[in-house]
């Protein structure tokens, strides 16, 4: 038997060692079992959620930020599992985790149908979890990793905020904003422009700011990157806070060209190169350079000096 084979078969032998070692942990008590079912919850709906996240990412949406934010904060806890298993669990905790997570496991069938419910439930099924296992005060000792975790696990954010912002702003006002900015411009240009309510209008054709074309989905994106970036550097709140607002401007006053160029493709240079800049890869260009911009200005905030940082968990 030659050497690879050799290799082949130990490295076979440690992670069948592995898995028989975490079904024998799993299965050791009563609160093990318990976590076990919690977690298979997660296994059987991770495949669903997979799938959505790499068309958000085609897509050029939050997801993937989102998802750094879930892995940041499972690693912040991960590092710390020594000092976690040192966490003394009253009963009454223990019983509530359970409660909980039993709970969950009962109801999760009737959420498994949609995306956003089985993370719904997920999130339920954790705050158990981590309940019954570290006890009430792990969420106070933990808040930032649990906050990351909870960004990457929460349904659709976008459409969320996209309600909240449509139930307290009076309808199209970004619209109109973006579409009175995008027309400014064009005129500081040289071009001859008509601006009619969210329509800009060129000699030889025109554009609609529709709500997604409004920069309100990049802005959350933008603003969710601050908000990581500032916990991964370890930043103090107002430097996080500041991150934030530097986002979101970048998002809005970078959509600004976007709208000119859309404006001018639809005019100049053909439907094609107008649904070329308006479909996923013109989206993901714009994407990829406004997150360059943004990130050398955010790594110039942040070494900058202030107050002390905040210290992660």
């Amino acid at each position: 038997m030659n050497q690879q084979k050799i290799n082949q078969l130990l490295k076979c032998s440690k992670i069948n060692y592995f898995f028989s070692h975490l079904l024998h942990k799993s299965l050791e008590s009563h609160h093990s079992r318990i976590i076990a079912c919690g977690f298979l919850v997660g296994l059987i709906f991770s495949p669903f959620w997979i799938y959505q996240i790499i068309l958000g990412i085609l897509g050029g949406a939050a997801t993937s930020v989102m998802v750094a934010a879930g892995a940041l904060g499972t690693y912040l806890i991960w590092k710390d599992r020594q000092q976690l298993s040192q966490l003394e669990v009253s009963h009454e905790d223990r019983w509530l985790g359970h409660l909980i997570v039993i709970s969950g496991l009962v109801l999760s069938p009737f959420f498994a149908f949609e995306e956003w419910s089985q993370r719904l439930i997920w999130m339920y099924i954790l705050l158990g979890m981590g309940w019954s296992s570290w006890g009430l005060k792990f969420f106070r000792l933990y808040a930032i990793p649990v906050f990351l975790i909870t960004m990457g696990l929460f349904p659709k954010p976008g459409i969320i905020a996209a309600t909240l912002w449509r139930t307290f702003v009076p309808p199209e006002t970004l619209e109109r904003f973006m579409a009175w900015a995008g027309a400014m411009g064009l005129r500081a240009i040289g071009q001859n422009v008509i601006l009619a309510d969210t329509i800009i209008a060129l000699p030889s054709g025109s554009v609609r700011v529709d709500w997604a074309c409004s920069g309100f989905a990049l802005a959350i994106m933008m603003a969710a990157t601050g908000v990581l970036l500032g916990f991964f550097l370890k930043q103090s709140l107002p430097k996080v806070i500041l991150l934030l607002v530097v986002g979101v401007s970048v998002a809005l006053v970078g959509n600004v060209p976007r709208i000119m160029l859309m404006a001018m493709a639809v005019a100049y240079w053909g439907e094609e190169s107008f649904e070329f800049w308006h479909g996923p890869w013109g989206g993901q260009i714009f994407t990829i350079t406004l997150m360059t911009i943004y990130y050398y200005m955010a790594m110039a905030i942040a070494k900058r000096q202030g107050s002390p940082k905040i210290k992660a968990q």
